[in-house]
């Protein structure tokens, strides 16, 4: 025993008493706010929460199921007859605009609309629900360059807040209910639960990531997709011939890409908001007609420069980026591609067309890939994927969303490729954004900056 005295004098010292200091660590352990688990909080998400996002994602699933089952039926018949695909848009253009003359809300991408709802007390109505599913439906179906993102992210925020209505929420919940439905519906048109929720909360908070709607959204987005692929499916919308290859010799060549996307993103976004700007000199029933009537002869000519049908057929099936990224197309294809994408989305979606900008961003951001393809052959997918993930960083401010996405699209992994080129036409397209609603956080000086994070702070 007197060993062990001198040795715990030893090791310890003489001045102090460790069973003490244990006893008096456990004490006020015991009663510490930050040790005590919060049995509140956990009832209330697996009691209100939890049940509010499966039944958010079984409905979001089934309405989207529903529509791709339409879009897809309605494609198949329209493919049989070039000249009826390249008519169609005119037809829907005219549905469109008796449509958006009535219910304004319903025209253009919907993203923009929906970011700056969420702000709002109001609800969406349910007659605007039903005819933005149905211009949708048309759109996505064959003619047109467009989206799912930006139809189902719409509808998405409508259902949410109104299921959450249901489920007693208040409206001080609203905005955090519209966003999990916006990200669970789009998670399942685009088969990437996991990148749609993190799309829907980068898109929202631009540059101020939000985790609070994190947990109950990506349930959501997979009870949704499960519910989704149950009925349709489940395969990647960009399938692969070749698995991506790259190496440390081509990251500075992707950083360069990322270069020249951050470019064509100002560039097609400056376009964009301009044509956006230029329609409202056209009344709402003329307005989708008349950007159409520009658009078809330029989608014509894309059509007969590239020699695919599948770019008239692009958000039906999206299987113009399998092509993209699977073949190495001459360089003016390219860039007719790049060139075609900018002017006919600028004439469509800006003139009140229903639709996403994703699948547009994908396309030119893939269509810059295969043109680096040419100086590395053997990089081609690597590339493509790299420039699809980049110009959706650059034009939706969603970064980590761009990475998770294209992943989960491809089913196949080039994370460390795509951060390089994602990082860099990220950064430099700071200061411009695709989507209205969207705040940026870094405007102004560098003070007034550094101010506002400490009021948030003390705040």
């Amino acid at each position: 025993m007197v060993f062990f005295k001198k040795l715990k004098i030893l090791i310890f010292g003489s001045d102090i008493s460790f069973s003490k200091e244990i006893k008096k660590a456990y004490k006020d352990l015991k009663g510490s706010s930050r040790l005590r688990i919060d049995t509140i909080s956990i009832s209330f998400f697996i009691g209100k929460w939890l049940p509010f996002s499966i039944a958010i994602g079984i409905i979001t699933g089934t309405i989207a199921s529903l529509m791709d089952l339409l879009v897809v039926q309605i494609n198949q018949f329209l493919s049989k007859n070039i000249i009826l695909l390249l008519i169609y848009p005119l037809l829907v253009s005219i549905i469109v605009g008796l449509v958006i003359n009535k219910y304004s809300t319903v025209e253009g991408p919907g993203i923009g609309y929906a970011i700056l709802h969420l702000k709002t007390k109001q609800y969406i109505p349910l007659k605007v629900i039903f005819w933005k599913i149905i211009i949708s439906v048309l759109t996505l179906s064959g003619g047109f360059i467009a989206g799912r993102e930006g139809p189902s992210f719409f509808l998405g925020v409508a259902l949410g807040e109104r299921t959450g209505k249901i489920y007693g929420f208040g409206k001080k919940f609203k905005n955090l209910l519209g966003l999990i439905g916006g990200g669970a519906f789009t998670g399942a048109l685009l088969k990437a639960p996991l990148g749609s929720s993190i799309f829907a909360m980068e898109l929202e908070n631009m540059y101020d990531f939000d985790y609070r709607p994190f947990i109950p959204m990506i349930v959501a987005a997979i009870i949704s997709y499960l519910t989704f692929s149950f009925f349709r499916g489940n395969h990647p919308f960009i399938l692969l011939k070749e698995k991506p290859m790259w190496n440390l010799t081509t990251i500075p060549y992707i950083v360069f890409m990322g270069i020249i996307i951050a470019i064509v993103s100002y560039i097609y976004t400056f376009i964009f908001h301009l044509m956006q700007r230029a329609s409202q000199a056209f009344n709402p029933i003329r307005r989708p007609i008349i950007g159409t009537l520009f658009a078809i002869p330029i989608l014509g000519l894309l059509y007969i420069i590239i020699d695919n049908q599948e770019i008239l057929s692009a958000p039906a099936n999206m299987v113009i980026l399998s092509d993209i990224a699977n073949n190495q197309m001459p360089i003016i294809t390219d860039i007719a591609i790049i060139i075609g994408t900018i002017l006919i989305t600028s004439f469509t979606l800006a003139f009140g067309i229903p639709g996403g900008l994703i699948l547009p961003v994908l396309i030119f951001g893939a269509a810059t890939g295969n043109i680096f393809g040419h100086f590395f052959p053997q990089n081609l997918v690597t590339f493509t994927l790299a420039g699809m993930g980049a110009a959706l960083a650059a034009t939706a401010k969603t970064p980590l969303a761009a990475i998770v996405m294209i992943t989960e699209m491809s089913h196949d992994d080039v994370v460390i490729p795509m951060t390089a080129a994602v990082i860099t036409s990220y950064l430099l397209s700071f200061g411009y954004s695709t989507y209205l609603g969207q705040k940026n956080i870094f405007k102004g000086d560098l003070k007034t900056f550094t101010s506002r994070i400490i009021d948030n702070v003390h705040h």
